[in-house]
């Protein structure tokens, strides 16, 4: 059961970094002073800019804004499952 849960962590935090990465091509295409680094590590710090890019362009919060915050859920979710089958 552990071992399935450390691949779950695994594969969502996969998932984690697809969506942060979405969202850094959207921000680096309209603003060319963020570094990649910057984005990435900081992609708490620009969820809000990239929420008012995906309404202005599209109409509605561009979908790598859920699925962003989904698996950082997710993440937190199986990391208490693995603590609690660690201590168990």
């Amino acid at each position: 059961m552990l071992l399935i849960a450390l691949l779950s962590l695994l594969l969502v935090g996969g998932a984690n970094f697809f969506f942060s990465v979405q969202i850094l091509r959207k921000i680096a295409a309209t603003e060319s002073n963020l570094s990649f680094f910057e984005i990435r590590w900081q992609v708490h710090k620009n969820l809000r800019k990239y929420c008012q890019l995906t309404r202005v362009q599209d109409g509605h919060v561009g979908t790598a804004f859920y699925g962003y915050w989904a698996t950082v859920v997710l993440m937190l979710m199986v990391l208490m499952l693995i603590f609690s089958l660690a201590l168990a």
